[in-house]
């Protein structure tokens, strides 16, 4: 038995984020790695699921499945021969009654930013411990900088991981010894639509939060008056990104952010800022269209509405390859696999 624990805050309400999709994986990863070991369904394990039919009479018939967490624990089990048991664990309080894991998984939450929130601190993860780094680009040697308390876990990781590619040669500057593991998507979370008649040219689901989001934002509803603006999670906001056209995103900062993979993994075409490391994740003009400058914003949305067949032809030429490379599952693939390449059994 693979005994693996995922330590993040849930209970401030918000169910969106790598921590919560990381775990629907790996409940995913147990429930079929139990099914390839000869076990039945398990029930409890079904709310990795999304919820997909509120009036079916068989619970089973209300969960979509996952091929890709079906495929991964079939490869799982033919390797290793072992079930998995993966906890969500609250990093706070007496951990002893949960007994020691294998694996102990603590994906960037941003808990640095609550600390002076919440009426604790965290706890320290448990050894051995795979720490999946994010935010380490945001205010870089200002007020509020996020990279100091990532590289202070990061030196405590057995398994280190990084979502953003320009901080792994700076934690290996510091003799670390860093994966890049880029942001990803939930495909349970964010659909594929099937919507072919298209309510908006323009989309974007987010918050403006920034003022490089504010002047693309106006500049771009000013040109296309049929847009959609708004804030949504899960299906809602792939409902808002099959309707439409164009995805629209510019990051924050230099970032391949979540929204890149969210919108693209929902079948939807993507136009969004070049931000350094992108297309080594996705090609410009195949996968997404990158641009430049705000005119070449402009240009280029006005290009792709005029020119369907070709919108539509990158767009599922994105969809194919973000969901063949960049979801959540492929990630936890290669946290596992690093684990198991050096497993030494629990005591």
């Amino acid at each position: 038995m693979l005994r693996i624990a995922n330590y993040f805050e849930s209970r401030l309400g918000r169910a969106d984020g790598n921590p919560t999709y990381v775990q629907a994986c790996l409940g995913r990863m147990q429930y079929y790695v139990s099914l390839e070991a000869g076990f039945g369904h398990n029930q409890e394990l079904m709310k990795a699921f999304s919820l997909r039919d509120e009036n079916a009479v068989n619970l089973w018939d209300r969960y979509l499945p996952d091929p890709l967490a079906e495929a991964a624990a079939k490869e799982f089990y033919k390797e290793h021969k072992e079930l998995i048991e993966a906890n969500h664990i609250y990093p706070v309080g007496d951990l002893s009654p949960f007994g020691k894991y294998d694996l102990n998984i603590w994906v960037d939450w941003g808990e640095d930013g609550l600390t002076g929130l919440l009426p604790y601190k965290p706890i320290e993860c448990p050894k051995p411990m795979a720490y999946w780094a994010s935010d380490t680009h945001i205010n870089n040697g200002l007020p509020g900088d996020s990279y100091p308390y990532r590289l202070s876990m990061a030196k405590k990781a057995d398994y280190l991981f990084v979502a953003q590619k320009a901080a792994v040669e700076k934690m290996k500057a510091e003799g670390l010894n860093p994966i890049w593991l880029p942001h990803a998507f939930e495909p349970q979370a964010y659909p594929k639509g099937n919507i072919l008649t298209k309510k908006y040219d323009v989309c974007f689901v987010g918050h403006v939060n920034t003022k490089n989001r504010e002047d693309a934002l106006d500049k771009l509803f000013s040109v296309f008056p049929n847009f959609y603006y708004g804030q949504a999670l899960f299906e809602k906001a792939a409902e808002k990104f099959s309707e439409s056209k164009i995805v629209f995103n510019i990051a924050m900062t230099d970032d391949t952010n979540m929204r890149v993979h969210e919108s693209i993994g929902t079948g939807s075409f993507l136009l969004t800022n070049r931000v350094p490391f992108i297309e080594e994740l996705y090609e410009d003009g195949k996968h997404l269209v990158l641009y430049d400058s705000l005119d070449d914003m402009i240009e280029k949305a006005k290009y792709y509405l005029a020119h369907d067949d070709e919108r539509e032809k990158i767009a599922q030429a994105g969809y194919e390859h973000a969901i063949k490379n960049h979801t959540i599952q492929h990630r936890v693939n290669v946290i596992l696999k690093e684990f198991l390449k050096s497993r030494v059994p629990v005591a």
